[in-house]
């Protein structure tokens, strides 16, 4: 059998921003294909078409090459989300479902890669103090606009936290269940803050 080619067309020189990309899509490839334990460094050099001291100038270790993939997974989940808190034509429920769209997006289309990220190599990898703070500080300020109905603002940002990966596992990988399940988990999260369903 032939060697995969490498999954980019690297080049001899390329922007810092676009060798890393090419690494972290080499990462996220083999872990796919092959899950954790078989993943080192020079596999990954490999496969992104680079040095292995290539890699090393950006990630120094294989854990280091993990945690900036699940950063970026998490970064990438939380960026639109917080520039909705600053969107002033949004009412809270507004917010609230436009967070949960960003989030089911991102959860069904990379179902795959976040549970290998954040369930099989668990042991404290994943971030996520920084999306619980964002949505206790939706729930707090819809609770404080008068728009939620909420006893304990911590405890609901937790139920909810958890409460949405559910349905993105069981949803197939297409537009048309993506926005099925955004509906319907929209719908439930307004019912749990006591929202309008309008």
């Amino acid at each position: 059998m032939s060697p995969r080619p490498a999954a980019t067309t690297p080049g001899r020189f390329q922007p810092p921003d676009v060798r890393r990309r090419q690494i972290l899509t080499a990462v996220a490839e083999l872990l796919l294909e092959n899950g954790y334990d078989p993943l080192t460094v020079s596999r990954v050099a490999e496969r992104a078409g680079v040095a292995k001291g290539t890699v090393y100038l950006y990630f120094d270790s294989k854990h280091a090459l993990i945690s900036a993939l699940q950063a970026e997974m998490w970064e990438r989940m939380l960026a639109d989300p917080a520039r909705l808190m600053d969107d002033p034509s949004l009412t809270w429920a507004g917010r609230l479902d436009g967070l949960v769209a960003a989030w089911i997006h991102d959860e069904v289309r990379h179902k795959e890669l976040h549970h290998v990220l954040f369930h099989e190599l668990g042991g404290g990898f994943e971030p996520m103090s920084e999306a619980r703070e964002l949505l206790t500080a939706m729930l707090r300020g819809g609770a404080e606009a008068g728009e939620f109905a909420i006893d304990d603002v911590e405890l609901t940002a937790d139920f909810l936290l958890h409460a949405y990966l559910g349905p993105c596992h069981h949803a197939p990988n297409t537009e048309e269940s993506e926005t099925k399940v955004a509906a319907g988990v929209q719908a439930l999260f307004r019912r749990v803050v006591g929202a309008s369903l309008d």
